[in-house]
């Protein structure tokens, strides 16, 4: 499994992350990728959600 990333914290690497709920690791869809320059903070999620890269 990807590391996970929370809304707030700086990105570690410029990519698209998927956001995926944080107890059943249910993907949200693509509409809620999103692409995130490296030191960069993740913008806010879905509630429940974390971001993990694709």
């Amino acid at each position: 499994m990807a590391t996970p990333h929370w809304s707030g914290q700086i990105c570690p690497k410029t990519a698209t992350y998927g956001q995926y709920h944080d107890t059943n690791h249910a993907y949200a869809g693509t509409s809620y990728d999103r692409h995130v320059q490296k030191d960069e903070k993740f913008p806010p999620s879905l509630n429940n959600h974390h971001f993990e890269e694709k």
